[in-house]
Protein backbone atom coordinates (compact mmCIF):
# COMPACT_ATOMS: atom_id res chain seq x y z
CA UNK A 1 0.00 0.00 0.00
CA UNK A 2 2.73 2.46 1.09
CA UNK A 3 4.70 1.33 -2.40
CA UNK A 4 1.68 2.25 -4.32
CA UNK A 5 1.02 5.40 -2.43
CA UNK A 6 4.46 6.18 -3.17
CA UNK A 7 4.42 5.95 -7.18
CA UNK A 8 1.06 7.39 -7.68
CA UNK A 9 2.94 10.45 -5.79
CA UNK A 10 5.58 10.65 -8.19
CA UNK A 11 3.43 9.91 -11.23
CA UNK A 12 1.36 13.32 -10.15
CA UNK A 13 4.77 15.03 -9.57
CA UNK A 14 5.55 14.14 -12.85
CA UNK A 15 1.94 15.12 -14.56
CA UNK A 16 2.38 17.99 -12.80
CA UNK A 17 6.13 18.92 -14.16
CA UNK A 18 4.65 18.22 -17.48
CA UNK A 19 1.91 20.46 -17.13
CA UNK A 20 4.15 23.33 -16.12
CA UNK A 21 6.51 22.86 -18.99
CA UNK A 22 3.63 22.70 -21.81
CA UNK A 23 2.18 26.24 -20.03
CA UNK A 24 5.69 27.63 -20.47
CA UNK A 25 6.14 26.64 -24.02
CA UNK A 26 2.29 27.43 -24.81
CA UNK A 27 3.98 31.20 -23.68
CA UNK A 28 7.04 31.27 -25.22
CA UNK A 29 4.85 30.17 -28.52
CA UNK A 30 2.77 33.08 -28.37
CA UNK A 31 5.55 35.89 -27.46
CA UNK A 32 8.22 34.41 -30.58
CA UNK A 33 5.01 34.44 -33.08
CA UNK A 34 4.10 38.32 -31.51
CA UNK A 35 7.64 39.21 -32.53
CA UNK A 36 7.73 37.16 -35.65
CA UNK A 37 10.15 34.80 -34.66
CA UNK A 38 8.10 31.76 -35.13
CA UNK A 39 9.96 28.78 -36.37
CA UNK A 40 8.73 24.82 -37.19
CA UNK A 41 11.37 23.44 -34.89
CA UNK A 42 9.17 25.72 -32.17
CA UNK A 43 5.65 24.84 -33.10
CA UNK A 44 7.38 20.91 -33.15
CA UNK A 45 8.38 21.14 -29.94
CA UNK A 46 5.11 22.14 -28.84
CA UNK A 47 3.28 19.96 -29.82
CA UNK A 48 5.70 17.14 -28.39
CA UNK A 49 5.49 18.74 -25.17
CA UNK A 50 1.32 19.32 -25.32
CA UNK A 51 1.36 15.53 -26.20
CA UNK A 52 3.38 14.12 -23.84
CA UNK A 53 1.31 16.18 -21.18
CA UNK A 54 -2.14 14.49 -22.29
CA UNK A 55 -0.02 11.09 -22.40
CA UNK A 56 0.89 11.28 -19.08
CA UNK A 57 -2.21 12.58 -17.62
CA UNK A 58 -5.03 10.98 -19.78
CA UNK A 59 -7.97 12.82 -18.56
CA UNK A 60 -6.52 15.94 -17.64
CA UNK A 61 -8.85 18.57 -19.89
CA UNK A 62 -5.67 21.57 -20.26
CA UNK A 63 -3.59 18.86 -21.99
CA UNK A 64 -5.87 18.50 -24.72
CA UNK A 65 -6.73 22.12 -24.81
CA UNK A 66 -2.68 22.25 -25.34
CA UNK A 67 -2.49 19.45 -27.74
CA UNK A 68 -5.38 21.50 -29.97
CA UNK A 69 -3.58 24.38 -29.46
CA UNK A 70 -0.53 23.52 -30.88
CA UNK A 71 -1.76 21.77 -33.41
CA UNK A 72 -3.61 25.01 -34.46
CA UNK A 73 0.19 26.62 -35.30
CA UNK A 74 0.55 24.16 -38.52
CA UNK A 75 -2.06 26.15 -40.38
CA UNK A 76 0.44 29.09 -40.10
CA UNK A 77 2.71 26.68 -41.79
CA UNK A 78 0.91 25.25 -44.77
CA UNK A 79 -0.40 29.11 -45.84
CA UNK A 80 -3.74 29.06 -44.05
CA UNK A 81 -3.70 32.71 -42.79
CA UNK A 82 -6.74 34.09 -40.74
CA UNK A 83 -6.73 37.98 -41.96
CA UNK A 84 -8.28 40.48 -43.41
CA UNK A 85 -7.86 39.95 -46.78
CA UNK A 86 -8.16 36.15 -46.52
CA UNK A 87 -11.50 37.01 -45.23
CA UNK A 88 -12.43 40.16 -48.21
CA UNK A 89 -11.37 37.11 -50.79
CA UNK A 90 -13.33 34.06 -49.64
CA UNK A 91 -16.72 35.84 -48.50
CA UNK A 92 -19.69 34.04 -50.54
CA UNK A 93 -17.42 31.32 -50.59
CA UNK A 94 -17.45 27.74 -48.95
CA UNK A 95 -15.00 27.82 -45.93
CA UNK A 96 -13.34 24.51 -47.83
CA UNK A 97 -12.29 26.94 -50.72
CA UNK A 98 -10.46 29.08 -48.07
CA UNK A 99 -8.26 25.85 -47.05
CA UNK A 100 -7.75 24.45 -50.44
CA UNK A 101 -8.21 20.73 -51.72
CA UNK A 102 -4.48 20.32 -48.93
CA UNK A 103 -5.37 16.51 -47.20
CA UNK A 104 -3.23 18.14 -44.36
CA UNK A 105 -5.63 21.05 -43.46
CA UNK A 106 -8.57 18.81 -43.45
CA UNK A 107 -6.61 16.38 -41.57
CA UNK A 108 -5.31 19.39 -38.96
CA UNK A 109 -8.84 21.00 -38.27
CA UNK A 110 -9.97 17.72 -37.89
CA UNK A 111 -7.82 17.17 -35.05
CA UNK A 112 -8.32 20.65 -33.79
CA UNK A 113 -11.64 19.57 -33.26
CA UNK A 114 -11.46 16.55 -31.24
CA UNK A 115 -8.93 17.29 -29.19
CA UNK A 116 -10.88 20.67 -28.00
CA UNK A 117 -13.59 19.12 -27.75
CA UNK A 118 -12.06 15.87 -25.76
CA UNK A 119 -11.23 19.22 -23.57
CA UNK A 120 -14.41 20.37 -23.01
CA UNK A 121 -16.15 16.94 -22.26
CA UNK A 122 -13.27 16.42 -19.67
CA UNK A 123 -13.87 19.89 -17.97
CA UNK A 124 -16.12 20.07 -15.10
CA UNK A 125 -16.17 23.66 -15.11
CA UNK A 126 -14.34 25.99 -17.19
CA UNK A 127 -10.67 26.09 -16.81
CA UNK A 128 -8.07 29.40 -17.67
CA UNK A 129 -8.14 28.87 -21.32
CA UNK A 130 -12.08 28.01 -21.74
CA UNK A 131 -12.33 30.79 -23.70
CA UNK A 132 -9.56 29.72 -26.46
CA UNK A 133 -10.50 25.93 -26.71
CA UNK A 134 -14.49 27.55 -27.75
CA UNK A 135 -12.50 29.50 -30.64
CA UNK A 136 -10.69 25.97 -31.42
CA UNK A 137 -14.42 24.64 -31.56
CA UNK A 138 -15.97 26.97 -33.36
CA UNK A 139 -12.91 26.96 -35.79
CA UNK A 140 -13.47 23.10 -36.11
CA UNK A 141 -17.07 23.31 -36.48
CA UNK A 142 -17.08 25.70 -39.23
CA UNK A 143 -14.93 23.44 -41.21
CA UNK A 144 -16.94 20.39 -40.45
CA UNK A 145 -20.17 21.92 -42.16
CA UNK A 146 -22.10 19.91 -39.81
CA UNK A 147 -24.19 23.03 -37.79
CA UNK A 148 -25.94 26.07 -39.85
CA UNK A 149 -24.12 29.20 -39.36
CA UNK A 150 -27.34 30.51 -37.22
CA UNK A 151 -26.36 27.75 -34.48
CA UNK A 152 -22.49 28.46 -34.39
CA UNK A 153 -23.71 31.76 -34.30
CA UNK A 154 -25.66 31.08 -31.47
CA UNK A 155 -22.96 28.67 -29.60
CA UNK A 156 -19.66 31.06 -30.49
CA UNK A 157 -21.08 34.36 -30.80
CA UNK A 158 -21.02 36.15 -27.53
CA UNK A 159 -17.23 34.70 -26.12
CA UNK A 160 -15.70 37.47 -23.95
CA UNK A 161 -12.45 38.68 -26.31
CA UNK A 162 -11.01 39.95 -23.60
CA UNK A 163 -10.15 36.93 -22.87
CA UNK A 164 -9.04 35.47 -25.48
CA UNK A 165 -5.25 35.08 -26.38
CA UNK A 166 -3.57 37.49 -28.96
CA UNK A 167 -3.27 34.73 -31.72
CA UNK A 168 -7.16 33.67 -31.32
CA UNK A 169 -8.12 37.80 -31.54
CA UNK A 170 -8.31 37.65 -35.23
CA UNK A 171 -9.27 34.59 -35.89
CA UNK A 172 -12.25 35.11 -33.68
CA UNK A 173 -13.68 38.02 -36.01
CA UNK A 174 -12.74 36.14 -38.99
CA UNK A 175 -15.18 32.92 -38.11
CA UNK A 176 -17.45 35.25 -36.65
CA UNK A 177 -17.45 37.33 -39.54
CA UNK A 178 -17.78 34.71 -42.02
CA UNK A 179 -20.28 32.53 -40.44
CA UNK A 180 -22.66 35.84 -39.71
CA UNK A 181 -22.83 36.59 -42.90
CA UNK A 182 -23.34 33.21 -44.41
CA UNK A 183 -26.45 33.14 -41.83
CA UNK A 184 -27.90 36.39 -43.28
CA UNK A 185 -27.46 38.22 -40.03
CA UNK A 186 -27.60 41.71 -40.86
CA UNK A 187 -27.79 42.96 -37.24
CA UNK A 188 -25.18 40.85 -36.50
CA UNK A 189 -23.27 41.85 -38.87
CA UNK A 190 -23.99 45.64 -38.34
CA UNK A 191 -22.71 44.61 -34.89
CA UNK A 192 -19.60 43.03 -35.77
CA UNK A 193 -18.62 46.51 -38.15
CA UNK A 194 -19.32 48.70 -35.14
CA UNK A 195 -16.87 46.43 -33.02
CA UNK A 196 -14.09 47.00 -35.53
CA UNK A 197 -14.15 51.06 -35.34
CA UNK A 198 -13.98 50.92 -31.48
CA UNK A 199 -10.84 52.71 -30.24
CA UNK A 200 -10.18 49.85 -28.22
CA UNK A 201 -10.51 47.20 -30.54
CA UNK A 202 -7.03 45.23 -31.70
CA UNK A 203 -7.94 42.14 -34.06
CA UNK A 204 -6.73 43.44 -36.64
CA UNK A 205 -9.68 43.07 -39.33
CA UNK A 206 -11.16 46.79 -40.23
CA UNK A 207 -13.84 47.05 -43.43
CA UNK A 208 -13.57 50.03 -45.62
CA UNK A 209 -16.91 51.79 -46.42
CA UNK A 210 -16.66 49.15 -49.95
CA UNK A 211 -16.22 46.14 -47.92
CA UNK A 212 -19.10 47.04 -45.56
CA UNK A 213 -21.52 47.39 -48.10
CA UNK A 214 -20.20 44.35 -49.70
CA UNK A 215 -20.50 42.21 -46.48
CA UNK A 216 -23.96 43.24 -45.82
CA UNK A 217 -25.16 42.75 -49.15
CA UNK A 218 -24.26 39.19 -49.26
CA UNK A 219 -25.40 39.10 -45.67
CA UNK A 220 -29.08 40.15 -47.03
CA UNK A 221 -28.52 37.89 -49.99
CA UNK A 222 -28.52 35.03 -47.56
CA UNK A 223 -31.04 36.14 -46.06
CA UNK A 224 -33.39 36.45 -49.09
CA UNK A 225 -33.49 40.25 -49.31
CA UNK A 226 -32.61 40.50 -53.27
CA UNK A 227 -33.70 43.71 -53.15
CA UNK A 228 -31.38 45.02 -50.26
CA UNK A 229 -28.89 42.85 -51.07
CA UNK A 230 -28.96 44.06 -55.21
CA UNK A 231 -29.03 47.86 -53.73
CA UNK A 232 -25.69 47.52 -51.68
CA UNK A 233 -23.95 44.74 -53.67
CA UNK A 234 -23.84 47.79 -56.85
CA UNK A 235 -22.31 50.22 -54.76
CA UNK A 236 -19.83 47.82 -53.88
CA UNK A 237 -18.75 47.14 -57.12
CA UNK A 238 -15.80 49.47 -58.88
CA UNK A 239 -14.34 49.56 -62.43
CA UNK A 240 -11.44 47.33 -61.33
CA UNK A 241 -12.69 43.92 -61.87
CA UNK A 242 -11.36 42.53 -58.56
CA UNK A 243 -12.67 39.69 -56.21
CA UNK A 244 -15.26 42.21 -54.67
CA UNK A 245 -16.90 43.37 -57.97
CA UNK A 246 -16.52 40.05 -59.73
CA UNK A 247 -18.86 38.75 -56.42
CA UNK A 248 -21.08 41.03 -56.57
CA UNK A 249 -21.49 40.91 -60.12
CA UNK A 250 -22.09 37.43 -59.94
CA UNK A 251 -24.36 37.73 -57.03
CA UNK A 252 -26.21 39.79 -58.45
CA UNK A 253 -26.93 37.69 -61.61
CA UNK A 254 -27.57 34.92 -59.64
CA UNK A 255 -30.55 37.21 -57.72
CA UNK A 256 -31.92 38.20 -61.77
CA UNK A 257 -31.95 34.06 -62.48
CA UNK A 258 -34.40 33.88 -59.04
CA UNK A 259 -36.22 36.35 -59.85
CA UNK A 260 -36.78 34.62 -63.58
CA UNK A 261 -35.03 37.31 -65.12
CA UNK A 262 -32.22 34.81 -66.37
CA UNK A 263 -31.09 36.88 -69.64
CA UNK A 264 -30.90 40.15 -67.75
CA UNK A 265 -28.46 37.48 -65.23
CA UNK A 266 -26.75 36.23 -68.37
CA UNK A 267 -25.79 39.51 -70.12
CA UNK A 268 -24.53 40.90 -66.89
CA UNK A 269 -22.38 37.99 -66.82
CA UNK A 270 -21.35 37.79 -70.46
CA UNK A 271 -20.51 41.76 -70.55
CA UNK A 272 -18.19 41.22 -67.03
CA UNK A 273 -16.48 37.84 -68.77
CA UNK A 274 -15.54 39.20 -71.78
CA UNK A 275 -14.39 42.87 -70.25
CA UNK A 276 -12.22 40.69 -67.71
CA UNK A 277 -10.06 39.09 -69.76
CA UNK A 278 -12.22 35.71 -69.52
CA UNK A 279 -9.94 34.92 -66.78
CA UNK A 280 -13.13 33.48 -64.77
CA UNK A 281 -13.64 29.94 -65.95
CA UNK A 282 -16.46 29.40 -63.44
CA UNK A 283 -18.75 32.35 -65.47
CA UNK A 284 -19.03 30.13 -68.10
CA UNK A 285 -20.41 27.33 -66.18
CA UNK A 286 -22.79 29.44 -64.17
CA UNK A 287 -24.30 30.58 -67.80
CA UNK A 288 -24.63 27.14 -68.94
CA UNK A 289 -26.48 26.51 -65.36
CA UNK A 290 -28.63 29.39 -66.60
CA UNK A 291 -29.25 28.21 -69.63
CA UNK A 292 -30.46 24.55 -68.91
CA UNK A 293 -33.23 25.76 -65.82
CA UNK A 294 -34.41 28.48 -67.92
CA UNK A 295 -34.66 27.47 -71.80
CA UNK A 296 -35.44 29.98 -74.01
CA UNK A 297 -32.46 32.45 -72.46
CA UNK A 298 -29.44 32.76 -75.09
CA UNK A 299 -25.67 33.66 -74.44
CA UNK A 300 -22.72 34.61 -76.84
CA UNK A 301 -20.73 32.65 -75.09
CA UNK A 302 -18.75 29.45 -76.55
CA UNK A 303 -20.50 27.07 -74.24
CA UNK A 304 -18.25 24.14 -76.04
CA UNK A 305 -16.05 22.17 -72.88
CA UNK A 306 -12.24 22.98 -74.06
CA UNK A 307 -10.69 19.57 -75.53
CA UNK A 308 -7.69 18.23 -73.23
CA UNK A 309 -4.58 17.68 -75.39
Amino acid sequence: MLGFTYRKEIYFLFAKDQSVRAEKTKEKTIELWKSGNLKEKDIEDFQSIATTYSEKDPTDPVAFHLVARSLFWNLFRIGINFDHDSLILHLGSEFQDFIGSSILADSTLDSIFWNARTAESFSSSSFSDWDNNKVLLFLGETHRHVKRPQVLIMEYGNLDRSKLSPEFQTVYVWLLTFNTMLAGDASGLDKLITITKDPTYKAGIQFTPREENFLRGLGKYYKKDYVGALSLLRQAKSNNPDRITETSIITEATIFHLQNLSQKGIDLLEEFYLSSGKKNPEIPLLVAKMISEKPGVKTKLDLTPEKKE
